[in-house]
């Protein structure tokens, strides 16, 4: 049976804390999904041994699948890539280390509003949510939150870089043609010409911890925070070239 979930991880040189990861995850999804999902590890290029631990949770789990490439391209980039080998009716990405920031349950109540809304995404900004972050992450978050109210007014995104979104398989197919970011900034250009396109957007609220002892991040502060607000240029100027508006 197709998996009607497509449950998409994509990691870069997280050979610590893929195995732990992804175990976690599909011990949670298993007995409440049964048979109707899978996990996409898509591996972005990475120069460690996280392919083959990669490989060797496929051979052991039968709801993992592994895809990716050779050289890093950004997640963004492997998102689309993964994307593009799910046939099932929703898709759901987060980070590697989600099982360790939030609460799982998380998944299920996102699948449940992805049975109304096209795109569902989690936030760690609305009343209802409860977060303990990294405090140089948290102050380059809420001036980045700030750039972007700025910047795309319309949006109505509390959090649009979180890595923990839903799609109904039909609206990602849609728009990711229309994309041109491939890192961090493909986040909110998603968004964007979903918001450009009249694509309905839901938030849910989800609680955050980013201060435990595996906490692992690919960020590195500055200099992504530096090639996000270019991403917001770019994407601002492709917005105003009418390059996200989707064909009739």
């Amino acid at each position: 049976m197709e998996p009607f979930l497509h449950y998409i991880v994509p990691v870069f040189n997280t050979e610590k804390t893929l195995q732990k990861n992804i175990r976690i995850l599909d011990d949670f999804l298993a007995p409440r999904l049964k048979d109707a999902y899978e996990i996409v590890v898509c591996d972005d290029g990475s120069a460690d041994r996280t392919p083959a631990l990669a490989q060797e949770l496929a051979l052991s789990r039968p709801h993992v699948r592994t895809v990716g490439y050779s050289a890093n391209r950004g997640r963004g980039y492997a998102i689309r890539y993964a994307g593009e080998t799910c046939s099932g009716r929703f898709m759901i990405y987060s980070d590697l280390d989600f099982p360790q920031t939030t609460k799982l349950d998380r998944i299920l109540e996102m699948l449940r509003r992805l049975e109304d809304s096209p795109i569902v995404i989690g936030s760690r900004f609305l009343p209802e949510s409860r977060t303990r972050r990294i405090r140089g992450r948290q102050m380059i978050s809420r001036a980045h939150r700030l750039l972007v109210g700025l910047f795309f007014p319309r949006l109505g995104a509390s959090d649009p870089d979180m890595g923990f979104k839903g799609f109904q398989r039909e609206a990602f197919r849609s728009i990711a043609p229309f994309s041109r970011m491939d890192r961090w900034s493909w986040d909110l250009e998603f968004l964007v010409i979903a918001r450009r396109n009249g694509v309905g957007i839901v938030e849910l609220p989800v609680d955050w911890e980013e201060k435990h002892e595996d906490y692992a991040t690919s960020v590195h502060l500055f200099r992504d925070s530096w090639e996000e607000f270019l991403g917001l240029l770019e994407i601002r100027k492709n917005l105003a070239r009418g390059l996200y508006d989707l064909a009739d």
